[in-house]
């Protein structure tokens, strides 16, 4: 089982709600493991590397569709092999890689999070900070960093990269510390709950390995494994679109004046993106024309979505993913609006006929002011939702984060119904004085309602479900 504490989440409330709503979410985050899909990608046969897949389209350095073409090299032409990256879902994808490859890697790194247990053998493994990077954030970086610039023509990279890379692999430009780091991240992600589109804005123009792997390998050829944050489509109709003057030294300077950071970061910072040294910049548009760089997306949100609605389907439960992606919505606020329509659909059997379940992916917002109790935008989610449905007879609300820790915790999520908020003051829980203080997680800990699941290895955003039933 994924959820470690099924048992006990279904001893009590709606336990014929929370029944279905578990088991919907047991099923999506099943489907994230991109192990099976990463393994599927390469192979060896008759002294030949065999690296794609039907039904797995590759891009080349530009981002053009190559459709589902194979890549295949004589082994016996092939220099050295190096296997690299980082982010939560990185070591799952490198033990596909490990696990085909063996002996033949010369050498890999990879950057995962505190707390995942180590996967691989031959490829080495820096357990770093995250969402706060750390001394160890910086220690693999530097390894990667260094691995890639000693690839040359003939070596193949391996790329593993995940949501989660940016904090996990860490490498501070020239004349920045990662003190600038930790606390550009802190004030934007947390202090002002900003979007993590916004806040790698920045932080993407500060460092020299996250987004520049492809540069460091030069003429070597990099085949990138890639967990997406969105469902196709999504990204190239809305985020590109959205973000497209966010973009390089000034995008980031952009960003840090919307939320009036930009005279309270630090000087070296300003000086830096300021300076605007081109050798450190993102990598531009055209730059890399002609490299031998492919790129496969091996599993993304889509395939969480899917998956719980398909097991609605098999629960005889009417389903509609909602919304795929949110993003630059706090999770207080979504919880209203989503708990809202489960109310519609309850009283007035609107827009869809009881019973009925709603799936919602994505990665919402929490704006902790300077201080804040312990929770995680999934915890916020479902605790915010307690006080919209009390007393409901049919209403069940379920958030997890897919790779297992929902914030600075060591659970996934939590779970409410109907009857949390009586639970609540029978046990000397104040939801709505938690909810101010931002301490989702002490609550809903009181309340035996958090979701465990234990790191996962996984990184494809959240999975929220919201039940109504007849």
């Amino acid at each position: 089982m994924i959820i470690k504490n099924m048992k006990n989440l279904i001893s009590h409330g709606n336990i014929n709600g929370r029944k279905i709503v578990l088991n919907m979410l047991e099923s999506g985050l099943k489907a994230t493991d991109p192990y099976t899909n990463a393994k599927k990608l390469i192979r060896v046969q008759d002294n030949k590397l065999i690296v794609g897949h039907e039904g797995f389209p590759v891009k080349d350095s530009e981002g053009r569709a190559l459709g589902s073409k194979s890549l295949t090299f004589n082994l016996s032409n092939i220099g050295k092999i190096y296997v690299v990256g980082g982010g939560k879902a990185a070591q799952r994808m490198a033990k596909a890689i490990e696990d085909v490859l063996g002996n033949r890697i010369t050498e890999g790194h990879i950057c995962a999070k505190k707390g995942e247990p180590v996967e691989l053998k031959r490829i080495d493994v820096t357990f770093a900070g995250h969402p706060i990077p750390d001394e160890d954030s910086v220690k693999g970086a530097k390894i990667i960093f260094e691995i890639e610039k000693n690839a040359k023509k003939g070596d193949i990279v391996f790329l593993s990269e995940s949501g989660g890379g940016t904090a996990l692999m860490t490498l501070p430009g020239p004349s920045l510390t990662l003190e600038d780091i930790q606390e550009v991240t802190r004030m934007l992600y947390f202090e002002c709950g900003a979007s993590i589109m916004d806040t790698n804005a920045v932080r993407g123009q500060l460092v020299l390995l996250r987004g520049r792997h492809a540069r460091n390998v030069g003429d070597a050829t990099l085949i990138i494994f890639n967990t997406a944050p969105t469902p196709p489509g999504l990204r190239e109709r809305s985020y590109v679109r959205r973000y497209r003057g966010r973009r390089g030294y000034q995008g980031a300077i952009d960003v840090l004046k919307k939320y009036r950071l930009w005279n309270r970061v630090s000087q070296s910072i300003r000086t830096y993106l300021e300076k605007a040294d081109p050798r450190y910049r993102s990598i531009l548009p055209g730059e890399l024309e002609g490299k031998p760089q492919y790129h496969y997306r091996v599993i993304g949100p889509e395939d969480m979505l899917e998956a719980a609605e398909k097991k609605a389907q098999e629960l005889g439960v009417n389903s509609a993913i909602v919304a795929s992606s949110p993003d630059d919505i706090e999770a207080r606020a979504f919880s209203k609006t989503l708990a809202s329509i489960a109310l519609e659909i309850e009283v007035y059997s609107r827009p869809f006929n009881p019973p009925c379940a709603l799936i919602a992916g994505g990665e919402l917002l929490v704006k902790t002011g300077e201080t804040a109790g312990i929770g995680g935008r999934n915890l916020e989610f479902a605790l915010s939702a307690a006080p919209m449905i009390e007393g409901s007879e049919n209403i069940v609300i379920a958030s997890a984060d897919s790779d297992g820790t929902d914030g600075p915790t060591d659970v996934a999520g939590g779970v409410v119904d109907g009857y949390t908020m009586k639970r609540a003051k029978d046990v000397g829980v104040d939801v709505l004085e938690e909810l101010n203080r931002h301490n989702s997680f002490v609550a809903l800990k009181k309340l035996e309602d958090t979701i465990i699941t234990r790191a996962r290895g996984t990184n494809v955003q959240d999975l929220r479900v919201i039940y109504v039933g007849a």
